[in-house]
């Protein structure tokens, strides 16, 4: 008898889907918590497409006097992309799924759509399209926006129920600041700052 293949901690969709024909309840976490963190990273990067912006200018190379166009563009065009593969995984549940349809075409409507919409991925063909292209959305935006190298400190267990996550926080690489920019677990859910006291003690003690 073959002893079934085991999933590391770090799977993704494609690896499940591949083993028993179904992406996990793990992997649908993480694409949940994937789908929040591009709505965040949309949002800030409206930022980037308004003229003078001096915060977002610093984080690339290059001569400030040109720096600010070359992000706009590079900005524009990957917040279209962006809006562009939700609308066609929405329209691929609108097609498939009778009653379901999104409440509005913005970003924020699609990806409240497609997050209510994960359980049907997980049976779907194509769920482990949808897990790969969130990936590659997610870095490329974090690699446009992101404030360059950071280190990472386990907080202990994730705070959300059932969660055998581990949280972590996110600070410069060079140890300047105290207190991390994010506060993320490894099964993907993000700490909104406002929950941050739940586990303050621990960041003081990391940090």
């Amino acid at each position: 008898m073959v002893e079934p293949e085991r999933l590391t901690d770090d799977h993704v969709g494609r690896d499940c889907g591949r083993r028993c024909g179904r992406i996990c309840v793990r992997c649908l976490d993480r694409m949940d918590g994937g789908l929040r963190t591009l709505l965040d990273l949309y949002r800030e990067s409206d930022q980037a497409l308004a003229p003078g912006a001096p915060v977002l200018r610093e984080r690339v190379s290059g001569s400030r006097a040109t720096v600010g166009i070359v992000l706009d563009e590079r900005a524009l065009a990957l917040r279209t992309r962006a809006s562009e593969v939700m609308a066609l995984w929405a329209r691929l549940v609108v097609d498939e799924r009778t009653g379901a349809r999104p409440a509005g075409r913005g970003v924020d409507a699609l990806v409240g759509f497609l997050r209510g919409q994960l359980s049907w991925f997980a049976g779907h063909p194509a769920g482990a399209d949808l897990d790969e292209e969130l990936t590659e959305l997610l870095a490329d935006f974090r690699h446009l926006f992101g404030p360059g190298p950071v280190r990472r400190f386990a907080l202990g267990p994730c705070t959300r129920p059932e969660c055998a996550g581990t949280l972590h926080g996110v600070l410069p690489a060079d140890g300047g600041d105290r207190v991390p920019d994010q506060v993320t677990c490894d099964a993907g859910h993000a700490l909104p700052p406002r929950q941050w006291l739940l586990v303050a003690s621990r960041i003081r003690e990391a940090a």
